[in-house]
């Protein structure tokens, strides 16, 4: 008897010990696996089609404005250009890339009070542009559909079989209607917090190709639309100043499917 009520006891004893140890036969759930595999997909889902947000990278090139300079403390913002810089110009409704053939002025910023340097070209430029790889020649061209692309508006383009969208957002913070030098009357948004994506309809992939906090009565245009770069793909350029006292001008090359962006701006406020 006295053997049985050991067994029994030592029995008890071992059960009591294995439900208080956390260790024993307890599985442990991570919180990936807590997540519902509907959220889950959606997450992936959302992650995939948020636009890659593109950077300028002046290593990779340059771009110069045809304009006048101010010298601000000896520096000269015309030095960097020389006969090895391409420039994008039209003629007869046509474009094309050739080595730049220009000349600099001295003049004077009456509104700075200082030096200035006048880059002129003896043709009917768009852009200065010194980035390796481009070709001269030629370049092929599509017609602007829509120059102001507003929040919430999409413009398409269609080349080579290829469908490319550009998309904005942002928020229209107030709108009025303008009259220009022509008499012509316009609807104008002041815009804030705007964003450009650029989407190849192949694959769907989309890039953001830049972003604006406020535009301080102005707002971007399309300026060019055509194949740079010679790789099948549209490339754009774009006024996109944020100021109304500034100059600046973004190109987006398509590079073979890997868009690179550079940009180029002028202050001239007094």
């Amino acid at each position: 008897m006295n053997r049985y009520v050991v067994f029994a006891l030592a029995a008890f004893s071992l059960l009591v010990q294995a439900c208080n140890n956390p260790t024993s036969t307890k599985k442990t759930t991570t919180i990936d696996s807590l997540v519902p595999e509907d959220s889950l997909a959606l997450s992936v889902k959302d992650t995939a089609t948020r636009p890659l947000s593109l950077q300028a990278d002046s290593a990779r090139g340059q771009l110069l404005l045809i304009r006048s300079y101010r010298m601000w403390e000896k520096e000269d913002p015309t030095a960097v250009l020389n006969k090895d810089w391409l420039d994008l110009y039209e003629e007869d409704g046509k474009f094309y890339l050739a080595k730049v053939d220009y000349e600099i002025k001295d003049s004077y910023d009456e509104c700075a009070q200082v030096p200035s340097k006048s880059v002129e070209s003896k043709r009917n430029s768009l852009l200065f542009l010194n980035i390796k790889g481009l070709q001269t020649g030629a370049v092929e061209h599509v017609e602007i559909s829509h120059s102001e692309i507003w929040p919430k508006e999409s413009v398409n383009y269609t080349f080579k079989n290829q469908q490319i969208t550009l998309k904005a957002s942002g928020n229209i913070k107030s709108t009025e209607v303008q009259t220009d030098g022509k008499g012509h009357e316009k609807i104008f948004h002041e815009v804030a917090n705007y964003r450009l994506s650029y989407v190849l309809g192949a694959t769907n992939k989309a890039y953001e190709i830049f972003h604006i906090d406020q535009y301080d009565n102005v707002f971007m245009a399309t300026r060019f639309v055509g194949d740079i770069d010679r790789d099948g793909q549209l490339d754009f350029i774009f006024s996109n100043p944020s100021h109304y006292e500034e100059e600046s001008i973004l190109l987006m090359l398509s590079n073979h499917g890997v868009p690179l962006v550079f940009e180029a701006d002028v202050q001239f406020d007094c």
